[in-house]
């Protein structure tokens, strides 16, 4: 069921507005993951990933998907916050999802490509494979226990996917409490998911990077990460 609710804009934008202006500068509590000038502290093909001026870059070396991994273990509670550069292909940033196999993912994953596209998904392998689109631009989804969707479109996706910029430095805030996993794109909510399926949704679990393969040109950088309560405001 699809319900438009225009009024609702202002606070599905203003979400976490009070920690925005906080962003560039002091931001207490988190952690930096990322050094900048070597992948220690994460995994994955040497093929596929490197640091380039100060940031994570796909390589183009390998032409299946493959993802890095962040070898700090699982997360639970959390706000991750990073800036990516898309150029073409496609990647994405899988958070609460588990490793299947070396270097390969699956899990929940904010897609990393053209604005159009962009989105929460799950990146999965049969049978949770249905899952796949979870919530796109503009939307609030929640599936139920037994995995049916409500879905409210609370903007049009075109205002929201507007403020993404390819070949650009992007912010990208995603906050996941409890059952709710909430992604936001310099300063702009782009979508809101409350998943408590009974089968499938997962509370806890790693984050990584994806490379789509097929010569995907991504980067990322300034990556931190901050532990929450199952308490924290959501």
């Amino acid at each position: 069921m699809t319900m438009r609710i225009p009024a609702a804009f202002g606070l599905f934008a203003a979400l976490f507005s009070l920690g925005a202006a906080a962003e560039p500068h002091a931001e207490p509590g988190f952690e930096s993951i990322f050094n900048g000038k070597d992948l220690s502290g994460w995994a994955g093909d040497k093929k596929a990933w490197a640091v380039v001026d100060g940031a994570i870059q796909c390589t183009g070396g390998n032409t299946k998907k493959n993802w890095l991994i962040w070898k700090g273990g699982e997360l639970r509670d959390f706000e991750l916050r990073l800036s990516f550069k898309f150029t073409k292909g496609n990647s994405g940033v899988q958070v609460r999802s588990k490793e299947i196999d070396k270097w390969q993912v699956r899990g929940y994953q904010v897609e990393i490509a053209d604005a159009t596209k962009m989105g929460l998904w799950h990146h999965s392998l049969s049978p949770e494979k249905y899952r796949s689109h979870l919530a796109t631009a503009g939307q609030r989804v929640h599936i139920g226990v037994d995995g049916k969707k409500k879905i409210e479109q609370l903007v049009e996706p075109a205002k929201v996917q507007s403020v993404c910029r390819d070949n650009e430095w992007n912010e990208l805030v995603i906050r996941a409490v409890g059952s709710r996993l909430v992604q936001k794109i310099n300063g702009v909510v782009f979508t809101e998911l409350i998943d408590e399926e009974a089968k499938y949704a997962a509370q806890s679990g790693l984050l990584a990077l994806q490379d789509h393969g097929k010569g995907c040109v991504a980067a990322f950088k300034d990556i931190r990460i901050k532990h929450l309560s199952a308490k924290a405001s959501r």
